[in-house]
């Protein structure tokens, strides 16, 4: 079984967790295999996103086809697109090729009479996830997350609109607050709904960051928050977040791009928030540049730990010996893809030697 297969590797993970990693960061490295091909183009979004039969043979074609080395692991993600939630309380959702969209039409049409929201059961969404985790659950093979939920805030501008939104908070601040508070207990809900699918599995906690967990966890989020202030922040978005970081034993909060940087000594100041995913964004410096190391500093002053996804480029190895030697390791997780086991096992092999 998968979980029997990757124990050692599991401990790893464990020690990012408490912060006793502190030889090297833990690394998520793969690598595809030599003379494979990558699995078949879907042909339209409906086979890409809802034939479960298509993602479970390229799920199986990805598990053949790479190799991991280091701490890197195989995981599955059950990927209905960002902010799920959103369809499976009332909204409805459009697949298309790159993403799946939540909001579309959004149904709340004005704040005298909104509609009421409810976790359904039987919403196409839902049955959907239920039905590709049980694929996966029955394979002994297969490590699988939960979807990714959204963030709340995030799924309230789903329903009702972005635009739509940003004045609400300025005309209707309290209407808004009212329904974020109705969105957060489907949140709560829909988590703990998937928690339970995973744990009558044997699986390790994970979700779409693929960073397994003994303990339940999950990657908080605000993408709203790049559209708004600080004061705006910690009077719409903030005591949700602690509220949520309150729930689960372990977060980590995604930090997406420049626009929330504003944000971060309040996200740094939630007691038991685990740690910060720092992302840059489109056209901004890599996150090897050094333009970032006084921000990753930061967060580790404040024992907070680092999740950098794709961290490393391999044809960047002066930039990631700079990142790699201004981190302290504990509590660094980074994963990256390499072009070929001999340059994974190289790369790996320097890393160490950086960390020392």
């Amino acid at each position: 079984m998968f979980i029997d297969k990757y124990s050692a590797v599991l401990c790893e993970y464990e020690k990012f967790w408490e912060r006793k990693n502190t030889k090297r960061p833990i690394l998520n490295i793969s690598y595809r295999k030599e003379n494979t091909l990558p699995f078949r183009d879907p042909q339209d979004p409906t086979e890409k996103w809802l034939d479960l039969g298509y993602k479970y043979n390229r799920c199986k074609h990805i598990l053949a086809t790479t190799g991991y080395i280091a701490e890197g692991i195989p995981m599955q993600f059950t990927n209905f697109g960002p902010g799920c939630l959103a369809a499976c309380i009332g909204g409805s959702f459009v697949p298309a090729m790159n993403t799946i969209w939540f909001d579309t039409d959004p149904i709340v049409k004005e704040w005298e009479n909104p509609p009421a929201i409810r976790f359904d059961e039987q919403s196409e969404m839902w049955q959907n996830i239920v039905a590709e985790q049980r694929i996966y659950a029955a394979d002994p093979d297969v490590h699988f997350s939960i979807t990714d939920i959204g963030g709340i805030m995030d799924v309230v501008a789903a329903l009702r609109g972005t635009e739509n939104l940003l004045y609400d908070l300025y005309d209707y601040p309290d209407e808004v607050k009212e329904f974020t508070q109705r969105v957060k207990e489907e949140w709560f809900k829909l988590y703990d709904r998937q928690l339970d699918i995973i744990s009558a599995a044997s699986q390790p906690y994970n979700n779409w960051m693929n960073i397994p967990s003994s303990k339940p966890w999950y990657p908080l989020q605000c993408d709203f928050c790049y559209m708004i202030s600080p004061k705006q922040f910690s009077e719409f978005v903030l005591d949700d977040l602690i509220d949520q970081v309150n729930y689960m034993p372990r977060s980590i909060y995604h930090l997406d791009g420049v626009g929330e940087l504003p944000h971060i000594d309040m996200l740094l100041d939630i007691e038991g928030l685990t740690g910060i995913q720092w992302t840059s964004g489109a056209g901004n410096a890599e996150l090897w540049d050094e333009k970032w190391f006084d921000l990753y500093r930061k967060i580790q002053d404040k024992k907070k730990n680092i999740v950098l996804l794709s961290g490393i480029n391999e044809h960047d190895e002066a930039g990631a010996e700079r990142l790699i030697k201004s981190l302290d390791p504990t509590g660094v997780y980074i994963s990256f893809g390499c072009s070929s086991e001999d340059k994974a096992k190289d790369m790996l092999e320097k890393i160490s030697r950086w960390s020392e």
